[in-house]
């Protein structure tokens, strides 16, 4: 854990290995916006990390492969208790599907680039922690699709290269 807490002060959960580039990466952006930062290994004590906050403006970040485990259980977890969640989605060959379609549903933002995660943490603290509610996919805005069909795009290196 990174800060000092009030109790009342938002709190920024880190999901993944503690010594990887990300969650670094993330410890510095928590340090710099000065939010609490808690650090979790795995989905299972960020659910714990979770359950701890309540009450709290809570914001959780990890990569997509991480948080859709047990068949995308936290995101369904995330949206009852009105979390804000930012997954990155790591290139590879396999992409899984659900769990991008699970993050979309419950109003997670999307990012292909750690670098990425500033701006949605900065909007989240702009706009007091509220997030987008998604029924369904048809909640979409179109400019929501398109950047989602860009990522994915990039991500499956489909496009001009040649």
């Amino acid at each position: 854990m990174t800060g000092g807490s009030s109790g009342i002060d938002p709190c920024f959960v880190v999901v993944g290995d503690p010594c990887s580039e990300f969650v670094r990466t993330m410890v510095r952006l928590a340090r710099e916006y000065q939010v609490e930062a808690v650090l979790c290994d795995d989905v299972y004590s960020a659910v714990a990390a979770m359950a701890r906050a309540a009450g709290r403006r809570t914001f959780v970040v990890g990569l997509i492969r991480e948080l859709a485990k047990e068949d995308n259980r936290f995101f369904q977890i995330a949206e009852a208790n009105s979390l804000r969640c930012c997954c990155l989605m790591e290139k590879g060959p396999i992409l899984e599907s659900g769990g991008m379609l699970a993050a979309a549903r419950t109003g997670a933002a999307i990012v292909g680039d750690a670098r990425e995660v500033r701006a949605v943490l900065k909007e989240w603290l702009a706009t007091g922690g509220h997030r987008a509610v998604r029924k369904s996919l048809y909640d979409l805005a179109e400019e929501d699709l398109r950047a989602t069909e860009a990522e994915l795009t990039a991500l499956l290196g489909h496009g001009t290269d040649g």
